[in-house]
């Protein structure tokens, strides 16, 4: 015959068990609709802590930093979209990014080909000021990010004044190898935007002073351009320029 006692003592685990199981079920019948809390963008590290984090190896902590920014938004199974990105914050990984690595092209990449491609475009700017800055140099190709800067300004945001600006901007950093059309963006912008006259000035100056280190086709594109696009066919006809072309 069994021990009362150990009966007791038996029935007694039998109740916390079948207790615990009931709190268990009820307990996650509760959390199961919530979800964990991701931040789409978490806090950027300052330069030293990202590159003691990867023992001093800048190009390595560039590279798995690079791809752990191209998958923001990707985390617990979630997918943030690029507009509830914080893109003031985004924009704080790239410059991270470019002090690690400032001739490496991927972040601008992702800047201006994945982070610019947002629907909401009032998240742009903080992409374009970082954009400008990688692209206002005259090392290499970087000269390209600025047209990428000027491109999201003026036909994304539709922000006529940021485009000319940054094109103005671009034009300064025209040097001999490049596309004349680097050194004109500013005349292109101002007749879109109905300023024929400082169009006409700003073509000819650039013929003025560069059509030395242009390559021949450009300056006869510039010419046309100036003769059958900002000027109509009677000032065509008296300007001293086209009728030389002629």
């Amino acid at each position: 015959m069994a021990d009362p006692f150990f009966r007791k003592k038996q029935k007694t685990l039998y109740l916390v068990f079948f207790s615990a199981l009931v709190v268990q079920v009820l307990f996650s019948s509760f959390i199961r609709p919530l979800r964990p809390l991701y931040e789409s963008v978490p806090p950027v590290p300052t330069l030293r802590s990202a590159t003691i984090q990867f023992l001093g190896d800048r190009e390595f902590a560039y590279r798995h930093i690079g791809i752990m920014i191209q998958n923001f938004g990707d985390t617990g199974g979630e997918h943030t979209p690029l507009g509830n990105y914080d893109f003031e914050k985004l924009t704080k990984w790239f410059l991270l990014e470019n002090e690690l690595d400032e001739k490496s092209d991927y972040m601008p990449f992702l800047a201006a080909y994945v982070f610019g491609g947002s629907q909401d475009v009032s998240k742009l700017p903080p992409v374009i000021d970082y954009l400008e800055y990688v692209g206002n140099s005259n090392e290499a190709e970087k000269w390209r990010w600025m047209v990428q800067a000027m491109y999201l300004a003026r036909f994304k945001m539709h922000d006529n004044e940021r485009g000319l600006d940054l094109a103005y901007k671009l034009s300064a950093l025209y040097r001999p190898g490049l596309p004349g059309w680097v050194k004109q963006m500013p005349s292109f912008i101002k007749l879109d935007m109905g300023e024929k006259e400082a169009a006409y000035t700003f073509m000819v100056e650039v013929l003025k002073e560069s059509a030395e280190d242009m390559h021949p086709n450009e300056v006869n594109f510039m010419i046309d351009y100036i003769c059958n696009r900002v000027l109509d066919k009677q000032e065509a006809l008296k300007d001293p320029l086209c009728i030389e072309s002629d």
